[in-house]
């Protein structure tokens, strides 16, 4: 046991959290996010934090921190690259091939510019840096303190918005960005408890063009007009944020001297996200949205196909209820002998809670998507063979299984099931007592999925008839100091 003052500790690990929200800006990709350090990335998550003095269990399972035997801090970052290549056919309401049709500035019709053809195929994606921070502070013999600075959601999509996906997904960027803090007690040498507090802000960013005279044909109010699709420019953008609160915890049981068994529960976390949209369009479009329609009541085009419905181009308020879903997980881990260590997990995600992407403004639903999510599962298996007194190496595998439904399935998240490979190492630095460095090296197989989706009518009802294909790339970089 480490002999320095608990307060001391606590105050340098203050210090070093301070360190860990200057890391700048998260931006993260997927689902929910893996909160590991690259020693658990190179499990492919296999055990989750029950491996001997992992400190992501100080947000993972808190009750594991109450069998680490000294102060232990670690940062990571992460690197991630994720490739999107859309193929098939977009079609407009009509069924036709979709094209765009340029107006002059003057808002008049402009053929003579031509049109531009959007069946070229698409490719979409990003990369991203992940920044982590875990600390765990023995205090006597039963308690621990944790704190941490996590990712627990996040995905970003960007599409080119002249591409054949300009009317069903241009940007979207989701990120909650958590502060943990987290108390285990051990109740004896083979059982554990321990809970936690997370307080996170979620920043979200989404744009799409909008085709405002295909989503008045779509109008019963308006006797199903049969406007002209692709005519006009209209990109909505909207951002919004927001601060919320939720808690977690875990029991860890250690049957045997080689055996862990933990269980840990992350409770769903209410999350209403508000801010303002805005549109970027031309004098067409603007038009479209501000002046009177050729219908005679006095009420812009918008207003007449979708009563109670006002549009304001120049900005107004919006907000979304987008939720972090409960997650419930099994780890075991098991050491063969002083080299060999195995662990199993399994994970359970309540992603059936998020039904629809909803935006609201004045009181009034611009738009809402529906999604209508499945629970899904994540099994991994994973370990690591100490080679030598300095040198680790681990490897592990993972399934994955999507929320996403063919039904509902956009560009916005084109997802399938997925597959993790991973490979990691950490060796000992002798020059540094205390200093571990770790990598790790994760590639994701994601399953071909179809998209064959119908944007709903206020969005132009336009349709894909094609399939995604995606792959991801994560390298994992961490620094452990035992004090």
């Amino acid at each position: 046991m480490n002999n320095k003052k608990p307060h001391a500790r606590t105050l340098l690990g203050l210090a070093l959290l301070g360190g860990m929200m200057g890391s700048g800006q998260v931006q993260a990709g997927g689902f929910s996010t893996p909160t590991y350090g690259a020693p658990g990335w190179g499990r492919a998550f296999g055990g989750g934090s029950l491996f001997k003095n992992d400190p992501s269990a100080a947000y993972n399972n808190p009750a594991a921190m109450a069998f680490i035997d000294q102060t232990i801090a670690q940062q990571t970052v992460d690197y991630a690259r994720i490739k999107i290549k859309y193929s098939g056919q977009a079609y407009d309401y009509a069924g036709n091939p979709m094209t765009h049709t340029p107006v002059a500035p003057d808002g008049s019709f402009d053929p003579g510019s031509g049109t531009l053809n959007t069946n070229d195929g698409g490719q979409g994606g990003f990369t991203a840096w992940l920044p982590t921070g875990f600390l765990v502070i023995p205090i006597g013999d039963r308690f621990a303190f944790g704190l941490s600075q996590v990712v627990p959601q996040g995905m970003r999509t960007t599409w080119d918005e002249n591409s054949k996906l300009r009317d069903f997904a241009v940007d979207t960027k989701i990120e909650t960005v958590g502060l943990t803090g987290s108390l285990s007690f051990k109740v004896n040498d083979q059982f554990s408890v321990g809970a936690g507090a997370i307080v996170q802000r979620s920043q979200g960013f989404v744009s799409q063009n909008v085709d405002l005279l295909a989503a008045a044909a779509q109008s019963p109010e308006l006797g199903n007009t049969p406007f002209p699709p692709g005519v006009g420019s209209a990109l909505i953008r909207v951002k919004v944020d927001n601060i919320s609160v939720g808690w977690f915890g875990g029991v860890v049981w250690k049957p045997t001297l080689q055996d862990s068994i933990g269980l840990n529960y992350h409770a769903k976390i209410k999350n209403k996200l508000t801010g303002k949209y805005n549109f970027h369009s031309d004098s067409f479009s603007y038009a479209t949205m501000t002046q009177p329609g050729p219908f005679g009541d006095g009420k812009t085009l918008v207003e007449s196909a979708y009563p109670g419905l006002k549009l304001f181009p120049d900005g107004a308020h919006a907000s979304t209820q987008l939720d972090i879903p409960a997650t419930a997980a099994i780890d075991w881990v098991h050491q063969f002998n002083d080299r060999w260590t195995l662990g199993v997990s399994a994970m359970w995600t309540q992603w059936s809670s998020f039904k629809s992407l909803t935006l609201k403004s004045e009181g009034s639903t611009i738009v809402a998507i529906p999604y209508n999510y499945k629970n899904a599962w994540m099994t991994s298996i994973g370990g690591d063979y100490k080679a030598t007194d300095e040198l680790t190496l681990r490897a592990g595998v993972a399934y994955d299984q999507t929320p996403t439904r063919n039904s509902t399935r956009d560009p916005r998240i084109p997802d399938g099931d997925r597959y993790f490979l991973a490979f990691g190492a950490g060796y000992d630095i002798k020059a540094v007592p205390g200093l571990t460095l770790d990598a790790a090296y994760s590639h994701q197989f994601v399953q071909k999925v179809n998209l064959k989706t119908k944007n709903v009518d206020r969005l132009g009802a336009g349709q894909l008839d094609g399939k995604a294909e995606s792959s991801g790339d994560v390298v994992s970089l961490s620094a452990t100091y035992k004090f």
